[in-house]
């Protein structure tokens, strides 16, 4: 199909054996094609329960949103014995959000109900409060018509609020399971669903509904073969987990070509990178900043600067990896490849799996 130019709405989800976490990654992507719709899971997440350990601000004072680095870790030293630290790069944490406490007490006051009301939720006993902040609530209008229901029989009423889907920023021997989350503000003023509980809402310690899924198709090459990674913003957290794999394999031949807002305010673990670059696992690093003015702008600016040296790294064998925002970013660097390289070349490097995209 894209040999006669069929343009695909998103890349190809690979389905095993049914995997459910694959079919809401497929399903993920619908809702994002239908401008970020709240589309209930069609089947519950099996999550486990996780603690934020760390939260850090990346870039204070910078033109673009807030963007943090997080660190959560099993909330028990059983679920450790279990094997919970048990990922590779290019995996995906997908996070069970909440509700922001002022918009519970909201809810509970609407319908004049006391948030501490025991009830069941998902098989468990809880208070009212604790359940209804993991449910998709309804607009003022509708909800008025919930008044006078138990608080259980409005539990089970409402559906479980969706998941949302994160790159892996870390490794198992690492200890904790990192992120690199940007904060997302709607028009009206309220945060995104799960960045907004991640990076705002949730406390020091709170508990977080997690479940890792394997995302095969992002899984670091299986030799030492060269290694070109492209991304931008917070994509920076796939590359990063196949940097640190790579460091540990002792694959040297890595390039990365990054792009962000500035250089003074946005260059995200850049004492990591610069380290990685003087210890020769980084060989070649292109930072571009969009709004440093220069000739270069965006990382596809880059791509296209650096044709004859991409043009050399494939011809050794090499394989590219794409992670960051699909909407401007993954687009403009496919262009670009296909530019460099030619169309036909990028078609057969996707086909023996040498190009690979995780893009949101």
């Amino acid at each position: 199909m894209q040999r006669q130019h069929a343009q695909a709405l998103f890349d190809m989800v690979e389905v095993d054996n049914g995997d459910a976490g694959a079919l809401r990654h497929w399903q993920n992507h619908l809702s994002a094609l239908a401008g970020g719709a709240e589309i209930a899971d069609w089947e519950k997440p099996r999550y486990a329960d996780w603690r934020l350990h760390e939260r850090r601000l990346l870039n204070p004072g910078s033109p673009g949103s807030p963007a943090f680095h997080l660190a959560l870790v099993p909330a028990s030293p059983a679920s450790l014995a279990e094997g919970a630290l048990s990922w590779q790069a290019g995996d995906i944490a997908e996070i069970g959000p909440r509700l922001a406490p002022s918009e519970v007490a909201r809810v509970l006051a609407r319908l004049s109900l006391d948030g501490n009301t025991p009830v069941r939720c998902d098989g468990t006993s809880t208070t009212l409060s604790h359940a209804l902040a993991t449910r998709i609530v309804l607009p003022d209008p509708h909800l008025a018509a919930l008044a006078g229901v138990t608080p259980q029989r409005l539990v089970d009423t409402l559906p479980l609020l969706p998941h949302r889907e994160y790159s892996i920023a870390s490794l198992p021997g690492d200890g904790q399971l990192e992120l690199l989350v940007r904060q997302t503000r709607h028009d009206d003023g309220r945060l995104g669903l799960a960045s907004g509980w991640l990076t705002a809402h949730a406390e020091p310690g709170a508990g977080i509904a997690l479940r890792i899924r394997t995302n095969r198709g992002f899984h670091p090459p299986a030799d030492d073969r060269p290694l070109i990674l492209i991304g931008n913003g917070t994509g920076l957290a796939g590359l990063r987990a196949h940097l640190k794999a790579r460091a540990v394999a002792g694959h040297h031949r890595n390039w990365l070509l990054f792009g962000e807002r500035t250089a003074e305010h946005d260059a995200f673990h850049h004492l990591e990178l610069a380290a990685w670059q003087a210890d020769g696992v980084l060989q070649r690093l292109d930072l571009v900043y969009s709004r440093d003015g220069g000739a270069l702008h965006y990382v596809q600016d880059a791509v296209r600067a650096s044709a004859d040296a991409l043009r050399e790294w494939i011809e050794a064998g090499a394989a590219i990896y794409v992670c960051g925002s699909l909407k401007g970013m993954a687009g403009g660097v496919n262009a670009a490849l296909s530019d460099v390289l030619g169309e036909e070349a990028l078609l057969r490097l996707g086909e023996q799996g040498r190009y690979r995209r995780d893009v949101y």
